[in-house]
Formats: C-alpha cells, sequence, structure tokens
C-alpha cells in the first residue's frame, strides 16, 4: 500500500510538472509568435502600411456604414424587449456578423437566456449583413444586385436550416435568475450607441491588421477570404466563382472568428464547436447556391464574364456619413458619460 500512494503521488507530482511546462512553453511560443508578426510588419513597414490603409478605406467605406445604424437600433430593439431572442436573430440576419453575436451576448449578459440558449443561437446566429453581401458584394463587386440577393439567401438559409437541427439538442431552460430590469428608450439608445461603436472600433482594428499582414504574406488569392472576408472578396483581381463566394461568405473569415473568441468565453462556448458549425453552415450555403444556379444559369455566366480587374472604389458619400455618424455617436456616448456622472 504504501508504494501504491508513494507511485500515485509521484505520478501526479510528474504530471503536474509536465503540465505546468506546457503552459510556460505555449506561451513561450505565443510570445515568440507574436515577436515575429512585429518583426514582419517592421521590415515590410511600406506594404504593411499600404495593406493598413486599404484595410481603414473597406472599414470607412462599407463597414462603418452598413453596420452601425443597424447595430444601434438592433441593441436598442433587444435592451427595450430583451426577453425575446428573436430579435437577435432577425437583426443578426439583417445587419451581420458581428451583429449576432454581440446581441446574443447582450441578452446572456442581462439574464434575459439561459447558457444553453446562447450556445444555440451561436451555432446559427451568424451571417452577412443585407446591405454589406446585396450592395457591396452583389452589386458593386459582381455588378448584380441579383447576384447578391442569391447569395444573401443561400447565407441566410443555411443558418436558418442549423436552426432547425440544433433545435432537439439545446432544449429550452427557465433557469433564468431573475427578471432583466426595464429601460427607458433614451438610455437604451445611449448604451446601444456606446456598446455598438466599442464593437465596431475592435472589428476594425482586425480589419486593419489583418489587411496589413495579407499585404505582406502571399497567399492565393482564393484563399484570402478565409482569412478576411472584405479583402477577400471586395478586393479581389478575380472573381470567385459564386459558390465558392457563398461558402467564404457563411464562413465569415477567421479575422471575424477572432473578434469573437472572447464573446464565445464569456458564454462559455467552445470555439472548436462554433468552427464545427462554421464549416457546416458554409458548405450548406455553398450547396444552396449551387441549386440557386440551376433556376437562375444567367447569372453564374454573367459573373463568369466580368472582367478579373475588378477595382472597389470607396464611395465617398459612404466616407462622409461614417464620419457624421463616428461624430455622433461619440456626442451621444459623452452625453451618457455625463449623465453618469450627474446621477453618481
Amino acid at each position: 500500500m504504501f508504494l501504491l500512494f508513494y507511485f500515485k503521488a509521484g505520478y501526479q507530482r510528474l504530471n503536474a510538472i509536465i503540465l505546468l511546462n506546457m503552459k510556460k512553453f505555449t506561451e513561450s511560443l505565443q510570445a515568440y509568435f507574436i515577436f515575429i508578426i512585429i518583426a514582419i510588419l517592421i521590415v515590410f513597414s511600406s506594404k504593411a502600411k499600404q495593406g493598413a490603409i486599404q484595410g481603414i478605406n473597406l472599414c470607412e467605406g462599407i463597414i462603418i456604414p452598413a453596420l452601425l445604424p443597424v447595430l444601434i437600433l438592433s441593441s436598442t430593439a433587444v435592451k427595450l424587449k430583451p426577453s425575446n431572442s428573436f430579435a437577435a436573430v432577425f437583426f443578426g440576419l439583417i445587419s451581420g456578423y458581428p451583429s449576432g453575436a454581440v446581441l446574443t451576448r447582450e441578452l446572456y449578459q442581462s439574464k434575459s437566456i439561459s447558457e444553453n440558449e446562447a450556445k444555440r443561437l451561436m451555432c446559427f446566429n451568424f451571417c452577412g449583413g443585407f446591405a454589406f453581401i446585396i450592395s457591396a458584394v452583389g452589386t458593386v463587386v459582381y455588378r448584380s444586385t441579383k447576384t447578391g440577393v442569391i447569395l444573401y439567401l443561400s447565407s441566410a438559409l443555411s443558418s436558418l436550416i442549423i436552426a432547425l437541427i440544433t433545435k432537439p439538442f439545446y432544449k429550452k431552460e427557465r433557469a433564468i435568475q431573475k427578471m432583466p430590469e426595464k429601460i427607458n428608450p433614451a438610455d437604451a439608445f445611449c448604451e446601444s450607441a456606446e456598446s455598438s461603436v466599442k464593437s465596431l472600433a475592435v472589428m476594425s482594428a482586425y480589419i486593419i491588421l489583418f489587411s496589413a499582414l495579407l499585404s505582406i504574406i502571399p497567399l492565393p488569392e482564393n484563399l484570402t477570404a478565409l482569412f478576411e472576408i472584405t479583402n477577400g472578396i471586395c478586393t479581389a483581381k478575380k472573381l470567385l466563382p459564386l459558390p465558392i463566394c457563398a461558402f467564404y461568405l457563411a464562413f465569415g473569415g477567421l479575422c471575424i472568428h477572432f473578434q469573437l473568441i472572447s464573446f464565445l468565453k464569456n458564454m462559455k462556448i467552445s470555439y472548436f464547436v462554433f468552427l464545427i458549425y462554421r464549416l457546416l453552415g458554409a458548405s450548406l450555403s455553398y450547396f444552396i447556391c449551387k441549386i440557386f444556379l440551376i433556376f437562375f444559369p444567367e447569372t453564374a455566366v454573367t459573373s463568369a464574364a466580368l472582367s478579373p480587374a475588378l477595382p472597389f472604389e470607396i464611395s465617398k458619400l459612404g466616407s462622409g456619413l461614417s464620419a457624421v455618424m463616428i461624430v455622433g455617436c461619440a456626442v451621444i456616448v459623452f452625453d451618457l458619460e455625463n449623465r453618469k456622472a450627474a446621477h453618481g
């Protein structure tokens, strides 16, 4: 018995030492990896600068004008009626990623939905925005609004199919600790403006970083969208086949995935599970788009005939609009802070 106890204690100690060393090794590896990225950005600073400027233009001309107004209003609607998760799904489908995740997190943090419900919502509440896919991708990039509608429906339907598939596996729980406190519309709007600006600031930072890195690291052009969806589709020199484009739009790109890691952690959701559902949704979107093209074959033919060199020009109106909205939201945020200070 003494030998058995001694052996067990030694095994546990050895296991603890191994885990500690593995943790130190992982931390060192991460530090070296970040150091290498910084070194690459410094050595190739000229290319990185060009990529960063391109990322800023994409955020200013597409991301902020398309997402900010809808995100503010949808977040306000969720705050005013927090017991209804339908609003999070509806606005997630309309305004696009990462709006669905942002609204789901707000419902979870306000204890309006349970952990189990949050996990199910994050399985499918992930879709490209109505304005981004139809206007930016369809009308501007592929020069066809019909193409944009097909791409959007492919992505949205794939999300809804996953919602139906996952329903039996995530039973609705009643384990909500307390009813959320009512909030007046003015405070809901101000808080939504503040959280929306912060979310878009983080999203823009990731897009700019990935744009800088992708301008340095040589990748096959058809794989760029796998890492950053906006650059991969909107600034591509060669148009992607529509089913492949539908796949990438439903997948979202690793840049958006990284933005959601903290959200997933807060809701106790494994990124691996999230990734599996993203791949499932992307595959469904691919085949749904294939089916649409059977009924609308002229769309695929027209897209294939377009020029491979497709310059994506940022609208001056979009730039001005985004600047006005940023200033307006900044004023709202400062007003909110002043109110807090006055009441405090």
